[in-house]
């Protein structure tokens, strides 16, 4: 798995934001289909909504693999969260981002997760990777 300074990071998730922002359009129209999936009787319209919603996880598997091959570790769709791996005070850490969020901005412990975040300020001045 790579390791990225803050800096890398954040170049990498300028490459990244694009296929996120077609992953939350993705997710939007999924939502629709499930909702009108379940009032729909037409049996043709049920079987075109669900090849539809699996041509959709589908191309959203595919951004994951994207962002993964990029370096980026998908945390989570709901919303969607990319961390990546780095290194602060010899021991490993995720510099995590959101996708409503401009930047990186948050850092957190390996074991810590999304409740355990941390403003990447915490790091400026000492050495990360």
């Amino acid at each position: 798995m790579r390791l990225f300074s803050l800096r890398e990071a954040r170049e990498t998730l300028v490459k990244i934001k694009p296929v996120a922002e077609d992953i939350r359009l993705k997710k939007e129209e999924l939502k629709k289909l499930y909702e009108s999936l379940n009032s729909e009787e037409d049996e043709l319209e049920i079987m075109y909504i669900k090849t539809r919603i699996r041509e959709l996880e589908a191309q959203i598997r595919r951004h994951i693999a994207r962002i993964e091959k990029l370096g980026g570790v998908v945390k989570g769709l709901e919303p969607l969260l990319v961390d990546f791996l780095s290194v602060h005070e010899g021991r490993y850490i995720w510099l995590c981002w959101r996708e409503d969020e401009e930047t990186i901005m948050f850092w957190h412990e390996l074991d810590a997760g999304y409740a355990g975040r941390r403003p990447v300020e915490e790091l400026e001045g000492s050495e990360i990777l």
